[in-house]
């Protein structure tokens, strides 16, 4: 007779992701769809809660208060989108990141920012959470792609890097923050080729 073989026996378990990622990905995920759908002032930890099937205590283990938490599900959803592209011209990865940031603040998410910033300003976990987890490591990123212009010999050796982030995109914060006009993919081309102008190496 012939011995059947066990195809499971013996076999290292495949290591999966952690329950405790699994949770905070799915907390994460609720909190970003509750800012889309109600905006920051509808937004609560309880329905937050309750929408990705967790306890609130294991909310406030990894968030200090609704902002904070607001911002880390915005963060979550919003960085990927608006990642830089490595190509041979660094000035055009800038602009098209640019355009790529105009469509996607253009509508619910500039509103959210907007609430995120406001919030900040009266609370200090709020504030900590935008400026270390989106605002400082968007400008270390944005210098990056600047410092590749520099070597690359597409940028002026000569230009100050954080006064260049700031009038690229200083002028999108503007419009999200005091809306007198739309914020569009178009715009922000014309921005970009505005700036860069001055800033291109002879």
């Amino acid at each position: 007779m012939r011995q059947k073989i066990s195809t499971t026996k013996n076999q290292p378990r495949r290591r999966g992701r952690p329950q405790g990622d699994e949770v905070k990905i799915a907390i994460l995920k609720a909190a970003n769809e509750l800012l889309e759908e109600q905006g920051y002032s509808g937004f609560t930890i309880e329905a937050v809660a309750a929408r990705a099937g967790a306890a609130r205590s294991t909310i406030y283990r990894w968030w200090p208060n609704r902002g904070a938490l607001a911002m880390a599900g915005f963060l979550s959803e919003t960085a990927p989108k608006i990642a830089y592209k490595w190509t041979k011209s660094p000035i055009s990865d800038i602009k098209q990141q640019m355009m790529i940031v105009a469509e996607v603040y253009g509508d619910k998410v500039g509103r959210t920012i907007s609430a995120l910033v406001a919030q900040g300003q009266g609370d200090p976990e709020t504030l900590k959470a935008l400026l270390e987890g989106y605002v400082r490591p968007r400008r270390d990123e944005a210098k990056l792609v600047l410092m590749r212009g520099i070597e690359c010999g597409e940028l002026r050796k000569d230009i100050d890097l954080d006064v260049v982030v700031d009038s690229l995109y200083g002028p999108i914060w503007y419009r999200i923050l005091v809306p007198h006009a739309p914020i569009s993919a178009k715009w922000a081309g014309k921005l970009a080729d505005q700036v860069f102008r001055g800033l291109r190496a002879r």
